[in-house]
């Protein structure tokens, strides 16, 4: 009986002894690292780790701290510090498999694909039962692979400017740039793309431009060209105008280090407004856009007079040229925040993605988020984008340039989108000359009978933050004052904090009127265009009309006009009967509205809503 019992006691003397140990271990610098890792604190891990390395630097068992702090560096993306760690590791332990795994992913990270292959080679060489390392191997040996293959297919591909693509490719890597899963592509002398060579990961870095190769309007202040300008006192409209001028020399000097970049540039920008012929431009007729065209080229003939009143010399640059460079930075331009100074420039090939509108983020469909992100990152000293999602192999990577109206993507881009829910329209507004209260409104409008007629330009919703939708708001606010009678003057100029643009509606019987207002401001308008949006329409998807790129945008842009200004009117006839209903006749069609997505719910929720309720004192 005597043997069992001295068994169960060692058995139990054994496991005191392990559950010792693993307190020991886990009370270890080693251990307090690991779990602050397990918990995400990477930061913390990292500190623990180099605790534990520090306290015996020549105990082989560090190759293990090197790789857990590789690991907690890997998790910062901070993958040069996951690469050193994973070296150390290495030299400690040659054959130690996860040291090579982690010299793998971080050269993964650092976009060193090939050498990253060979370390995840070498991984699975070493414990061939290890899956994660095996899985890492094959999928980034498929992606090599099919990088090898587009390459491949890429040299039957005709493009008229690849010697120039070959020389912005070489002098990029020359400096150390890194874009392993991208090429460029040629559509036309205006029109490039960039495309992916093969599968891309989500949350990847695509693309890394060292600073050295970004043209900054500081390196343009700091120029020839930027110095004279600085110190001739010139003012200048636009600080576009420095990196232009300083494109306009170094398109001249032979021997200019952004010569492979300059030379990749479009050569006529054909595709923007500023330089369509007469043809193009009667396509348009109608727009507001056209004003605008007119107003840019004024403004750039302006300051090229400018610049040459103050530093004489610049005139051997011609107001073309000028033109061109302008065009080129306001095009291709990034706003950058370089170690805390806001600041902005070109970054070769990260200017070549084309724009792609992201959808309301709150969709659940993948697909409305944006393809990638930006930004300048201290730590690699150099512009870096990222993709926000998996990309194919083969498809065009796009950046968004934010939401915007198409007249400034058509004016200051060259092109137009098909949908766009931002479109606006231009709406004048006037207070009537006829009003029995004009003497006294005027004095509020600063007395000057031009004062009583403005122009507002305008999207389609009325929303409830007035910093989402400004001028609407002005708008309405404007035409309530013009529309306001003997009571509601009084009591909306005793008001302390009375602003002509910051009314909030007043009485239904004015809601009622200032909804007209719009609807004949809007109907007016549309008689300017010599087409109706069905005809555009038809234009737009009849396969057997062939339009080139810039009648096809000048037609999506006026018809986007139209729509707008179809809403506004469209608006008048919903709403109007909804405020002449009592409020018991309003309930089920209000609720239906809240949080609803229809065009006018919004105005209905927010303005309709609140005057029937309140019995729509006037």
């Amino acid at each position: 009986m005597s043997a069992p019992k001295n068994k169960n006691k060692q058995r139990k003397i054994k496991k005191k002894e392990k559950e010792a140990k693993i307190a020991a271990e886990d009370n270890s610098l080693k251990g307090k690292g690991n779990k602050a890792f397990g918990e995400g604190k990477f930061d913390e891990a990292i500190e623990w780790y180099t605790k534990a390395i520090a306290e015996d630097e020549k105990n082989p068992i560090n190759c293990s701290l090197y790789s857990n702090r590789s690991a907690a560096y890997l998790a910062k993306k901070q993958y040069n510090d996951a690469l050193s760690d994973a070296d150390l590791a290495i030299k400690l332990k040659s054959d130690w498999p996860k040291a090579h795994f982690r010299r793998g992913q971080a050269l993964e990270g650092l976009n060193q694909l090939t050498n990253a292959l060979a370390s995840y080679q070498k991984a699975v060489s070493l414990d061939p039962q290890d899956e994660t390392m095996k899985k890492s191997f094959t999928d980034l040996q498929d992606l090599v692979n099919q990088m090898k293959q587009t390459e491949h297919d890429l040299k039957n591909v005709v493009n008229p400017e690849k010697d120039k693509f070959e020389l912005l490719i070489d002098w990029l890597r020359e400096g150390n740039a890194k874009f392993p899963y991208l090429y460029m592509q040629y559509y036309d002398e205006d029109y490039r793309g960039v495309h992916a060579l093969t599968r891309v990961p989500n949350d990847r870095i695509i693309l890394e431009v060292p600073l050295s190769h970004i043209m900054t309007s500081d390196v343009a202040k700091d120029s020839d060209i930027g110095k004279k300008i600085i110190n001739s006192g010139c003012k200048l409209r636009s600080t576009h105008s420095y990196l232009a001028a300083y494109l306009c020399q170094e398109k001249h000097n032979p021997k200019s280090f952004w010569a492979p970049y300059i030379k990749i540039l479009p050569v006529n920008y054909r595709n923007m407004p500023i330089f369509f012929d007469e043809d193009e431009l009667k396509w348009l007729k109608g727009s507001f856009t056209l004003k605008k065209i007119e107003d840019r080229k004024e403004d750039l003939l302006a300051e090229y007079e400018n610049i040459c009143k103050h530093v004489p010399e610049f005139r051997k640059y011609s107001h073309r040229e000028f033109v061109w460079a302008r065009l080129a930075v306001i095009t291709r331009i990034f706003g950058l925040v370089i170690n805390g100074n806001k600041t902005d420039g070109l970054v070769p090939m990260a200017d070549m993605l084309n724009h792609k509108r992201p959808r309301d983020s709150k969709g659940d469909n993948d697909d409305n988020h944006s393809e990638t992100s930006w930004t300048f990152d201290d730590k690699r000293n150099g512009f870096t984008i990222t993709s926000l999602k998996a990309l194919n192999r083969g498809d065009q990577i796009y950046d968004s340039y934010g939401r915007k109206c198409n007249s400034r993507f058509f004016v200051n881009y060259g092109f137009s989108l098909d949908e766009n829910e931002d479109n606006q329209a231009v709406i004048p507004l006037q207070l009537p000359p006829d009003d029995p209260h004009y003497r006294m409104k005027l004095r509020f409008l600063g007395g000057h009978p031009s004062n009583t007629r403005r122009r507002f330009q305008i999207p389609i919703q009325y929303k409830e933050k007035i910093t989402e939708n400004e001028e609407t708001k002005e708008s309405f606010s404007f035409c309530r004052f013009c529309h306001a009678k003997d009571s509601e003057i009084m009591l909306l100029s005793s008001a302390d904090d009375f602003k002509i643009d910051d009314i909030e509606p007043i009485g239904i019987r004015n809601e009622i009127a200032v909804l007209e207002s719009f609807a004949a401001s809007a109907a007016r308008q549309l008689l300017n265009f010599d087409s109706t949006v069905e005809e555009d329409n038809k234009l737009l998807k009849d396969p057997n009309i062939k339009l080139t790129n810039n009648i096809r945008n000048c037609v999506v842009m006026r018809r986007g006009e139209k729509e707008v200004l179809h809403y506004y009117i469209d608006l008048a006839k919903e709403v109007i009967p909804l405020l002449n209903m009592p409020w018991k006749d309003l309930k089920r069609i209000a609720a239906k509205s809240h949080n609803g997505k229809g065009r006018f719910d919004p105005y209905i929720t927010l303005v309709v809503v609140p005057l029937v309720k309140n019995g729509g004192k006037d």
